[in-house]
C-alpha cells in the first residue's frame, strides 16, 4: 500500500513539474518575444529620429544629409546578424569564452590609446577605413560574461573578501582605467552598475556587494570633481541659467526643444534644435529631437518601451536554469535599462549629463550592433526556460 502511494505521489509531483516547466516556457517565450518587439520599435524610432536630427551635421560635414542615416543603418544590419546568432549559440559557451573575450576587448581598448581616432577632446574609436569600432562598447559585455563566469566558478569560496574581491578589481581597475584614459566617465559608471547587477545576484554576500557599491559610489564622486569638463557639466546641470552660453548651453537648448514639442510634437522633420542649437542631437541628446518632434507622447512612449524592456530582462533573469544565465540576464538588463535612465535623465535635467547614448535609438554603429547581440543572449537565456533560481540568505 505504501509503495503504491509513493508511485502515485511520485508521478503526481513529477506531472506538476512538467507543468511548472511547460508555463514557465511559454512566459519565457513572451518576454522574448516582448524584447523582440521592444527592440524593433526603439530601432524603428531611433532611425527615423536619425535622419533629422543628424541631417544638419551631415551635410556641415559631410555634404550629405543622409550620411549618418546610411552608417546607423550598417549598424542595424550588422545588430540583426549578431542577435540572431546570438539567440542561437547556446549562452553556457560564454563560460568558456568569457576570458578570451575579455583578453580580446582589452587589447581594443589599448588600441585605441594607442591609434584611437579622436572627438570633442576623446579618444573612443578605432577607425579602420571606412569602419569605426568603439571598443567601450565591447567591453560593456565583455565584462558581464567574465565576472558571471568568474563568480560562478568561485561560487563556493565568495564567503571569502579576498575570493570575491580578487577578480572584481582586477576586471574593473583595468577596463575602468583604460575607459578613463579616453577618458570616458559615463560609459564606465554603466559598466560598473552592470558589474554590481552581475555582482547582486551571485552567491556573495549582502554585505560584500554594499561595500562594492559604497566603495563605486565614492570613487565616481571623487571623478567627477576630478577634472575641469566634468566639473562644467555639474555646474551646468545645478543652474544651467547661470551661463546660458557656456555650461548651461546644451540643457537649456534641450529644454527649449522639448518644450516647443508641447503635448504632440512640431512634426517629424520639423525639428529646430537640430539646426546647430542643440549640440550632439543625433547622438546624446536625441531623445529632445524626439520630444521635440512627437511632444509629449513621443517621449512617453520611448520611456515606456524601455520599462518594457527592463521587465521582459528582469523575468528572463528571475528563471534562468543555473546562476551564471541569471547573472549574465541580469547584467544586460541593467546596463540596457540604467543606460536609458541616466541618458534621458541628462536630457530632461534631472541628472547630470554624463555623455552616453541611448540604447538602440541613439546613432553609434558599434554600440547598436553591440546591443542587439546582447539581446540575442537574453533571448537564448529565455529559450533555456528553467524553474525559478532560489534567493540568497
Amino acid at each position: 500500500m505504501s509503495t503504491r502511494i509513493a508511485k502515485v505521489t511520485s508521478i503526481t509531483a513529477r506531472r506538476a513539474a512538467e507543468r511548472k516547466r511547460s508555463e514557465q516556457s511559454v512566459a519565457n517565450a513572451r518576454a522574448a518575444t516582448t524584447l523582440f518587439a521592444v527592440v524593433a520599435a526603439l530601432l524603428v524610432i531611433g532611425v527615423t529620429a536619425t535622419i533629422s536630427a543628424s541631417s544638419a551635421v551631415a551635410i556641415d560635414q559631410q555634404s550629405d544629409s543622409f550620411y549618418f542615416f546610411k552608417r546607423q543603418l550598417v549598424g542595424i544590419g550588422l545588430g540583426v546578424v549578431a542577435m540572431a546568432v546570438a539567440s542561437r549559440v547556446p549562452y553556457t559557451a560564454y563560460k568558456k569564452l568569457a576570458v578570451p573575450i575579455f583578453a580580446v576587448t582589452v587589447g581594443l581598448l589599448l588600441a585605441t590609446m594607442a591609434i584611437g581616432t579622436g572627438a570633442n577632446g576623446a579618444q573612443r574609436w578605432i577607425a579602420i577605413g571606412p569602419i569605426t569600432i568603439q571598443a567601450s562598447e565591447i567591453a560593456k559585455f565583455a565584462v558581464i560574461v567574465v565576472l558571471a563566469a568568474v563568480l560562478d566558478k568561485k561560487r563556493k569560496l565568495l564567503g571569502d573578501f579576498g575570493h570575491f574581491s580578487a577578480p572584481v578589481v582586477a576586471v574593473m581597475g583595468v577596463t575602468g582605467l583604460l575607459i578613463m584614459l579616453q577618458p570616458d566617465l559615463g560609459t564606465t559608471i554603466v559598466i560598473a552598475a552592470a558589474a554590481l547587477g552581475v555582482i547582486l545576484t551571485s552567491a556573495t554576500p549582502l554585505r560584500f556587494v554594499m561595500y562594492t557599491g559604497l566603495a563605486g559610489t565614492i570613487l565616481a564622486t571623487v571623478l567627477a570633481f576630478s577634472s575641469n569638463y566634468r566639473l562644467d557639466r555639474i555646474i551646468g546641470f545645478r543652474d544651467p541659467w547661470a551661463d546660458v552660453e557656456g555650461t548651461g548651453w546644451q540643457l537649456i537648448q534641450s529644454y527649449y526643444a522639448l518644450g516647443s514639442g508641447g503635448m504632440t510634437g512640431v512634426g517629424l522633420g520639423a525639428s529646430r534644435a537640430r539646426w546647430f542649437y542643440l549640440p550632439n542631437a543625433h547622438t546624446d541628446f536625441i531623445y529632445a529631437i524626439i520630444g521635440e518632434e512627437t511632444g509629449f507622447v513621443g517621449g512617453l512612449v520611448v520611456m515606456l518601451l524601455f520599462v518594457l524592456l527592463a521587465a521582459a530582462g528582469w523575468a528572463i533573469a528571475s528563471r534562468a536554469v543555473d546562476p551564471f544565465g541569471r547573472m549574465v540576464a541580469t547584467g544586460i538588463t541593467v546596463w540596457l535599462s540604467f543606460q536609458a535612465i541616466v541618458n534621458i535623465g541628462g536630457v530632461l535635467g534631472v541628472l547630470p549629463i554624463t555623455g552616453i547614448t541611448l540604447p538602440f535609438v541613439s546613432y553609434g554603429s558599434t554600440a547598436v550592433a553591440v546591443s542587439m547581440g546582447a539581446v540575442g543572449v537574453l533571448a537564448n537565456i529565455a529559450s533555456s526556460g528553467g524553474s525559478r533560481p532560489r534567493r540568497r540568505s
